[in-house]
């Protein structure tokens, strides 16, 4: 038996998406959405939309009115937002507890990733709902390590303070055997997420890789700017500070760098209303 499903079969219960979140999903390969029928699903799972309601009326999305209903947060936001606010309400709630882990940490890293990822592709004028999914489940795999190895996870971790997340890999590689990016793959496959996220997941900290997506690179860089935006750092010391491989891919003048990542702090207060 390979590793992989050596650690997947030592998880004595592997989250599982709610079912609201897996219809969702199936809709995001769907050119023709029937928004009744996206409105109808989302209010199936009452607790996903509470939250998509709250988000939808914050002021981070800047409505004029109040959205009273999930139809009228389907009209205002547009179907894109919806969907990704409801898999990230969902995904955010399928684990209460993790030993040794700051969930809400956690997850306002993740959130915070996310919203970054999908900036940066409008930004290049690419579709931005997967690179916003990608980016908040890019350390999902750190999340099932903890799970399988909670005390050894915490000795990881020490170890892997300040440094980038493919150091992190073969640190994780030769503590446990397999490291948090071949986690998060396994884990979209097994959740049905699209090819593209599981591959985002597989590469982005090796985003120069010969296998790697452009959402690979896409989420590279967020998940860069979100650890600077977290530890207070200036725009210009982010930007350069971002492997230059990457920054030469995605084509983004370093003023634009500037501008847009001193826009992305107000992304850290809607990732904490989030969770």
């Amino acid at each position: 038996m390979k590793p992989i499903e050596d650690f997947f079969n030592s998880i004595v219960s592997l989250p599982s998406l709610p079912k609201v979140v897996q219809e969702v999903m199936r809709m995001l390969n769907s050119e023709d959405v029937d928004i009744n029928i996206l409105a109808n699903t989302i209010e199936q799972d009452a607790v996903i939309a509470a939250k998509v309601l709250k988000m939808a009326n914050s002021s981070f999305y800047g409505v004029t009115r109040a959205v009273k209903n999930i139809d009228d947060a389907v009209a205002i936001l547009g179907l894109a937002k919806i969907r990704s606010l409801v898999v990230a309400c969902g995904v955010t709630g399928t684990i209460a507890e993790v030993p040794g882990l700051d969930l809400k940490r956690f997850w306002r890293h993740s959130l915070v990733a996310a919203s970054i990822s999908r900036e940066i592709a409008k930004q290049l004028g690419k579709e931005s709902e997967v690179p916003y999914i990608a980016g908040l489940l890019h350390n999902i795999g750190d999340l099932l390590i903890h799970l399988v190895f909670p005390v050894t996870s915490s000795e990881v971790d020490d170890l892997c303070i300040g440094i980038s997340a493919e150091k992190r890999q073969a640190v994780e590689r030769e503590v446990i055997g397999l490291d948090h990016c071949q986690i998060g793959e396994e884990l979209a496959i097994r959740w049905s997420f699209p090819q593209e996220i599981a591959r985002a997941l597989r590469y982005y900290a090796t985003p120069m890789d010969k296998n790697a997506c452009e959402v690979s690179l896409i989420v590279y860089a967020a998940v860069h700017v979100a650890h600077g935006l977290e530890r207070g750092d200036a725009a210009d010391s982010i930007v350069d500070s971002l492997n230059p491989d990457v920054s030469t891919y995605l084509n983004v003048r370093r003023d634009e760098w500037v501008a847009q990542i001193a826009r992305y702090r107000d992304l850290i207060d809607e990732a904490s209303a989030m969770i």
